[in-house]
């Protein structure tokens, strides 16, 4: 009896985790438009797992922050605004934001990596930007997640 509610237990955390879809490595790798700029937002910590609040890009929705995936917008170069729609009433103990003003460049990548926190009432997702070597590497093992660009 205590097997099979261990495994059902493993079952249901792995429930809200990306496992299907191509990876990082598969659709990441080549060169993109040259007219057009490719933002990835993705999560690889599983912490906080019941924490998946929306990706914003301009005020539209475009995807989930679920653990081990990512989602990819090839978006007009410029000004955008990325953000994470978290719960409105709550307060972030854990640092960093959850919204970049980014001004995406023509034929490049941006990564943005979404990294789970401690809240006054739920936790919270924040976002970091970080480099292309860094953003390519950790969404190599990474699903891609349905998106809305």
């Amino acid at each position: 009896m205590k097997t099979k509610s261990a495994v059902l237990c493993a079952v249901v955390a792995l429930a809200g985790c990306a496992s299907s879809g191509p990876t990082g490595r598969e659709l990441l790798t080549g060169s993109i438009n040259p007219q057009v700029a490719r933002l990835v937002i993705y999560r690889t910590n599983a912490m906080g797992l019941a924490v998946q609040p929306d990706y914003n890009v301009d005020n539209k929705k475009v995807g989930a922050s679920t653990p081990n995936g990512f989602v990819v917008c090839e978006l007009p170069p410029g000004p955008h605004r990325v953000s994470v729609g978290n719960f409105a009433l709550n307060v972030n103990l854990g640092g960093g934001t959850d919204s970049w003003e980014l001004d995406l460049k023509p034929g490049t990548t941006t990564y943005i990596q979404a990294e789970p926190k401690f809240g006054l009432t739920i936790g919270v997702i924040t976002l970091n930007q970080v480099t292309e070597v860094q953003g390519r590497n950790e969404t190599a093992g990474l699903h891609k997640l349905e998106s809305n660009c």
